[in-house]
């Protein structure tokens, strides 16, 4: 068990050192979307106590906050010309490495991008609107705001694993081009009914901080989703075909 663990962080070190200068891009694109939906924020906002009316903030967020769980790299950027990641599964099969060292290999790189591109996202998004509002007025509204996204991130990515890992590079392709479709619709459907995630979720941290329900909520369907996913692709990945 032990020695899984230790073989998936050598994993998960070796492929940062090798896209380490992707790490550039990483801070660059996560200033530039934390900058841009808090600029879209602050410019829809009707009498500037919040009233988010423009839905496309929540399908930017819908979008964007999933992808705060990857490290930009050659594979990420290549995997519909090259099928990057069926070779990345093909490489450590012919060493042989086991899938479950693999798949935790995968989960650190979550949970390592989680947090590294949340420390850049959030405080951007704060920096032009959080601090100047009552919506996230101290640390902990902050930290409940961003836990809260966090759990819808686990659930989205478990859901991304389980592609990546079990399907070729045009089908991961379509995957996500039918998520963002799909949570377009979502995002509009929401607004149809007078809603809006990104107020709603400012308000519940506002009122509860660090007790919100939706918080601890979100947090345990995206661990429990993350965690079903990653049981799922195990079972079938030592089964895929990978030539």
């Amino acid at each position: 068990m032990n020695n899984t663990w230790k073989d998936a962080w050598v994993i998960f070190k070796r492929d940062l050192v090798l896209d380490r200068l992707y790490l550039i891009w990483n801070v660059i694109s996560m200033i530039y979307v934390g900058a841009g939906i808090a600029i879209m924020a602050w410019a829809t906002s009707s009498n500037n106590s919040g009233e988010y009316l423009n839905p496309l903030q929540d399908f930017m967020l819908f979008v964007i906050i999933p992808i705060t769980g990857f490290y930009f790299s050659r594979r990420s950027f290549n995997y519909l010309k090259e099928d990057s990641y069926t070779r990345m599964l093909q490489y450590y099969r012919t060493l042989p490495i086991p899938a479950i060292t693999v798949m935790r290999g995968r989960i650190i790189q979550l949970l390592t991008a989680t947090l590294f591109n949340g420390l850049i996202f959030y405080p951007t998004y704060y920096l032009i609107t959080g601090f100047t509002s009552d919506w996230l007025s101290d640390v902990g509204r902050m930290l409940t705001f961003a836990l809260t996204w966090t759990g819808y991130l686990l659930f989205v990515n478990g859901i991304y694993i389980y592609f990546e890992f079990l399907s070729r590079g045009r089908g991961y392709f379509w995957v996500s081009a039918l998520s963002a479709l799909a949570v377009g619709m979502l995002a509009f459907l929401i607004h149809w009914f007078d809603g809006n995630m990104l107020v709603y979720t400012l308000e519940q941290s506002k009122r509860y901080s660090l007790l919100s329900p939706l918080m601890w909520g979100m947090l345990i369907l995206g661990g429990s989703s993350l965690a079903l996913f990653c049981k799922m692709t195990l079972s079938k990945l030592g089964k895929r075909d990978l030539i």
